[in-house]
């Protein structure tokens, strides 16, 4: 039995982690190309899941409000009125759509349909390829049509990424809705397409086709509370699988491909991570008013760098506060543990300073239970200074009384002075009362000793005195006691 209470605690505990841990809901369209993206996009679609996110193929985009990413790759079918209202709201209601073209694939045609629908977000395919005959991958060869790209906007979509490439790669045009997150190198070219698939010339020409930073090679555009992102190329977020020679290994894996893919859909799932981030503050702030501030902090960690993500700078405000509330909080912990140490070695006085510096923090986070201890300890730091002081000053007073030989009030006090160190158990003022009274007890003794052998003297000295006065009377009665002395017989010189 309690092996299944285990495994039930465990499997709650897990889902619960894995809620806290999804970044956002991913829907990847099938149904408008006439690739296998399910194929193309699987070991990309397994990454997301690797970093928490949920992801599913669908031929269906009409019901797109539980998602926050909806990936539209090399779209060959054109979209209905009705899928493109669903997208359009989609986006307007806080939804990110990230949208892969492809060159040589999609025709004349099927680039004019997506541009209907993709210029309202200021964003156009080109029909050319990306080459750069100096800049690019080399695999069995080098592959001009394979360039390297190393121009970036400063961004959220672009960080930490340096390097990625285009395999046959399209560009963008722009408008003024749209802002651009890469371009080409010096000489990066968009060489225009013929409706068969090759290459318009093999030569830049100028006038006719970008080049530099004219070639625009990713950009995003903002779209009422959503996000756009277009890329001319799906080849560089393959799988090894769909790859085809002559790569050894997943063109995902080069360079900062993966990267710039994590950064985008980070980018683009604005919907649960606003979730996440209002989550995280409510729970923050009320294990902040629990005293749980490590746990709150743990909470809040990331949520920060999420709220700037989705732009919620009002939120990322909020948790920096509760940071440093949670910061001040587990100082004042250690201040208020501090102070629970000096009372149990009752040094009071030094305990209400450390309390008093706690309870003015724990009042400007609004802890009201940690402020309510604060208060009752140092109420009870002030009854127990006032018993410190009122013993003290009975132990200098039983102190003065024997320097003054008041052996019988310095007792008294001294007692009374050790009933209350005793209470307050403080075993070092115990021990100094106790010495005192043992001095006492020596010195009356002392006393006492001193008064027995002076009274012994004194009976003596009076008993000797006695005596002799005795003897002296006697010898002066018996003095008179004697006839006088007869006259001496006359002289015989006398004539």
């Amino acid at each position: 039995m309690k092996v299944y209470i285990m495994i039930i605690i465990l499997a709650v505990f897990t889902a619960q982690v894995q809620q806290e841990e999804i970044q956002g809901k991913i829907l990847i369209d099938t149904g408008h190309s006439s690739l296998d993206i399910r194929l193309i996009l699987g070991e990309l679609a397994r990454e997301f899941e690797i970093n928490y996110y949920q992801v599913e193929f669908t031929q269906s985009i009409l019901y797109l409000d539980p998602y926050d990413v909806l990936i539209l790759a090399v779209p060959t079918v054109s979209f209905t009125d009705e899928e493109m209202q669903a997208i359009r709201s989609f986006v307007e209601g806080g939804g990110g759509l990230f949208i892969l073209g492809e060159s040589g694939v999609m025709s004349t045609e099927n680039v004019e349909d997506l541009n209907a629908f993709t210029s309202g977000y200021g964003i156009e395919f080109q029909r050319d390829v990306v080459v750069d005959p100096e800049n690019n991958l080399s695999l069995d060869k080098a592959y001009p049509e394979i360039p390297i790209i190393d121009n970036f906007a400063t961004h959220s979509v672009t960080t930490n990424v340096r390097r990625i490439f285009l395999v046959s790669g399209c560009s963008l045009v722009l408008s003024k809705k749209a802002r651009s997150l890469a371009w080409g190198g010096d000489e990066t070219y968009g060489d225009r397409l013929s409706e068969l698939y090759g290459y318009g010339g093999g030569s830049y020409e100028p006038g006719l086709e970008n080049k530099g930073k004219d070639l625009v090679l990713l950009a995003y555009s903002l779209s009422g509370d959503g996000r756009v992102v277009a890329i001319g190329d799906t080849s560089l977020f393959r799988g090894l699988s769909s790859a085809g020679d002559p790569w050894t290994r997943s063109p995902l894996d080069y360079l900062d491909n993966k990267r710039l893919a994590l950064n985008i859909v980070g980018w683009l799932s604005l919907k649960t991570k606003r979730t996440v981030v209002s989550d995280r503050i409510a729970q923050a702030e009320t294990l902040i008013q629990e005293g749980s501030y490590q746990e709150a902090l743990k909470l809040l960690e990331g949520a920060r760098e999420m709220a700037m993500l989705v732009e919620e700078y009002g939120d990322a405000r909020a948790i920096s506060v509760l940071i440093v509330k949670a910061d001040r909080g587990m100082e004042a912990d250690v201040l208020l543990q501090q102070a629970k140490v000096l009372l149990e070695s009752s040094d009071c006085e030094a305990a209400a300073g450390v309390l008093e510096e706690a309870l003015k923090t724990y009042e400007a986070i609004e802890n009201k239970e940690k402020t309510a201890e604060c208060l009752q300890l140092l109420s009870e730091c002030g009854d127990t200074l006032a018993m410190v002081k009122q013993a003290n000053l009975l132990l200098e007073e039983a102190q003065t009384l024997v320097e003054q030989k008041k052996f019988v009030q310095a007792t008294e006090k001294a007692q009374d002075a050790r009933t209350l160190f005793e209470r307050l158990n403080i075993p070092e003022k115990v021990e100094e009362c106790d010495s005192l009274l043992a001095g006492i007890q020596d010195y009356q003794k002392e006393q006492s000793e001193e008064k027995e052998t002076s009274e012994r003297n004194r009976t003596i000295l009076a008993a000797i005195v006695i005596g002799t006065s005795i003897i002296i009377v006697v010898l002066l009665i018996w003095r008179r006691s004697q006839p006088p002395y007869p006259e001496p017989p006359p002289s015989r010189f006398a004539h």
